[in-house]
């Protein structure tokens, strides 16, 4: 009897075992995504990506963040209205803080670069611009909506990020840190 125990014991620490493994690699796939996301959080490093433009140059987050000053990136698309409703508010930031200690970055996601140039155009876009990004970013920041946008200090810490930065609390925010 302890014989068949012992086998039922051995069979089941197997069972549970390779049932084990199946659920560890689902935990570290999750793992990895929540570690992603956290990396990008309130208080962390940026991450950069590259996108390549319509023009066939190459365009860094890195190029603008940790370059020593505030940055103010807007993740958008030509199709949001959200996303519009927001410009005027970027702009009078953009127009009142710009200079050697701000600037502002347009990333333009899940849209077409001929729509992303149209758009800004209608709408004054003016400052720098990263277009056809399509989902890139907004998987790296974990970005389920936009607009969406991120403050990024000027050695490229995220200092604020999300609704936080939208209408009043934009200017609001601004202010503390220029």
């Amino acid at each position: 009897m302890k014989k068949y125990t012992l086998l039922a014991v051995l069979a089941l620490i197997a069972v549970a075992a390779c049932g084990g493994k199946k659920a560890a690699k689902k935990t570290d796939a999750e793992q990895t995504k929540a570690a992603m996301v956290m990396s990008t959080e309130e208080g962390s490093m940026f991450t950069d990506f590259e996108i390549e433009q319509p023009d066939g140059s190459i365009a860094k987050l890195s190029d603008y963040v940790g370059k020593g000053k505030y940055i103010l990136v807007d993740f958008w698309a030509s199709w949001c209205g959200p996303c519009k409703r927001e410009i005027p508010n970027i702009k009078a930031a953009y127009e009142k803080y710009a200079g050697d200690k701000f600037d502002v970055l347009s990333v333009a996601v899940w849209d077409k670069p001929e729509d992303t140039a149209k758009a800004a155009a209608e709408h004054g876009v003016t400052w720098n611009q990263i277009v056809n990004a399509q989902k890139i970013p907004t998987d790296i920041y974990g970005i389920e909506g936009i607009p969406h946008l991120i403050l990024f200090g000027p050695d490229g810490t995220i200092l604020k990020r999300g609704e936080v930065l939208r209408g009043d609390g934009l200017e609001e925010t601004l202010k503390k840190y220029l």
